[in-house]
């Protein structure tokens, strides 16, 4: 019989204690791939600004990053580019599976660390997908990033879609209708996304893709060693819907808009602390972490403390994710007594924690400047996010998608929690145990520190 983990926050601890009556049970959990390899040289890029002249959707999880993701994957006619973390949700391969019968030619660079990814890579490359494993720690040959964390999608050469959030279950929940809370509504990660019509900016960022795949330059299914999960992961369900749901926008454009794509390890810090520390009426964030003692992050923060210290009426705000175990809570006590003591960001007034009575977790990795420009990107706040992984953004100065991430900010805010949430105890459960319902799986992707 297999083991079902459970955890109501998810596990970091090596093993697990699983009691019956009849018998006491040692259950390992494995880690993920180590992201500590030494790396190859990684000649960093100059990033060119774009003026797109077309069109922009801006979009959000769980209310409609998959409505937005399937239009325009259904639209496809000729040819579909991936590069991301995590992919698990079955949903997304059926997407792939139908463009390709088609003939529409797909494309996967994939970062390879869970057997549900080694999996439905596998099933894909055999129906005919070019299927890459990206040249991160996960690769056994290949080790140019820590982690190939970027989520990014090219379609037809024309769009591209840029997102903090992954191919699973809760990043990309499962609504088939675009922001509106029907019956089989599910909720899931606080995420979001810009899908840019461009065909110049679109041949950029597959360009950017093109490249890393030939970092791997041999057959991809024999750089790649198998992976073996005998378990997996669930937690309690968010017991109520978001309490507003946010329809994608779509933003035709009059003039041409100044596009900044934002990677690493190529500009990321090259930028964003001079764009933060000119803010002048509002910095407003939502982050799945801040590791604030990091030396990079901490220049980040920094800049927040310049362009506090011009205007002091500066507002600052921060949403952080869920804290998925005890050991988590008492590095996160530790984090906001630095934050505080250094950056003047308190707990309550500055920093808030996602409510996970209305969302699994805050996987987003957004920052609204002064409700003029946004940054939409992978990069989580780790000094691995900004200079060792490949990660991928987009930033710009618009008033209406400035403002449509700002209202999801401002809910989400709203209803966040104002004290340190409680990770809550560990728990073992049989098969059994988990059909009265109440539960999620959780892929360790989304949760992971990159």
């Amino acid at each position: 019989m297999p083991t079902y983990v459970f955890k109501s926050r998810l596990p970091t601890i090596a093993t697990a204690q699983a009691s019956t009556a009849q018998t006491t049970v040692e259950i390992a959990v494995p880690e993920m791939v180590g992201r500590s390899c030494r790396l190859e040289g990684y000649d960093k890029r100059d990033i060119p600004t774009f003026d797109v002249e077309e069109q922009i959707i801006a979009y959000a999880s769980p209310d409609s990053t998959f409505a937005v993701t399937k239009k325009l994957i259904d639209a496809a006619s000729k040819t579909i580019v991936i590069g991301i973390y995590d992919f698990t949700a079955p949903y997304m391969e059926e997407l792939l599976l139908a463009a390709m019968a088609r003939r529409v030619k797909v494309t996967l660079m994939l970062d390879i660390d869970t057997k549900p990814e080694s999996d439905m890579f596998d099933r894909l490359v055999q129906m005919g997908m070019r299927g890459v494993s990206a040249p991160s720690c996960a690769n056994p040959t290949v080790h140019v990033f820590s982690s190939s964390h970027e989520k990014v999608v090219v379609i037809d050469g024309e769009w591209v879609l840029v997102q903090s959030g992954n191919y699973s279950a809760n990043s990309i929940p499962l609504n088939t209708v675009d922001g509106e809370a029907g019956t089989g509504f599910r909720t899931g990660n606080r995420d979001t996304g810009l899908a840019i019509k461009s065909s110049s900016l679109a041949n950029f960022f597959a360009e950017i893709l093109e490249a890393d795949m030939a970092l791997v330059d041999a057959v991809p299914e024999m750089l790649r060693k198998p992976v073996e999960d005998d378990f997996f992961l669930v937690e309690r369900a968010p017991a109520h819907r978001p309490s507003h749901l946010f329809p994608s926008r779509t933003f035709n454009l009059t003039a041409p808009l100044r596009v900044q794509p934002i990677l690493s390890p190529d500009n990321y810090m090259d930028i964003i602390p001079g764009l933060i520390s000119k803010a002048r009426k509002a910095i407003l964030i939502e982050q799945q972490y801040i590791r604030s003692s990091q030396p990079l992050v901490s220049k980040l923060l920094a800049a927040i403390a310049e362009a506090k210290a011009a205007p002091p009426t500066l507002e600052v705000r921060i949403v952080l994710g869920k804290l998925f175990s005890q050991g988590d809570v008492i590095k996160e006590e530790r984090n906001l007594e630095n934050l505080a003591a250094a950056y003047g960001l308190k707990l309550g007034e500055n920093i808030r924690y996602i409510n996970t009575d209305e969302f699994v977790h805050c996987h987003n990795k957004m920052v609204v400047i002064d409700g003029e420009s946004v940054l939409v990107s992978s990069q989580n706040w780790s000094d691995a996010a900004v200079s060792r992984n490949r990660e991928a953004g987009i930033w710009l100065a618009h008033d209406g998608i400035a403002e449509y991430f700002a209202e999801i900010f401002e809910n989400d805010w709203a209803s966040a929690f104002q004290q340190l949430p409680d990770a809550g105890d560990a728990e073992v459960m049989t098969p059994e145990s988990l059909g009265n319902g109440g539960y999620i799986r959780v892929e360790r992707g989304d949760y992971e520190e990159v």
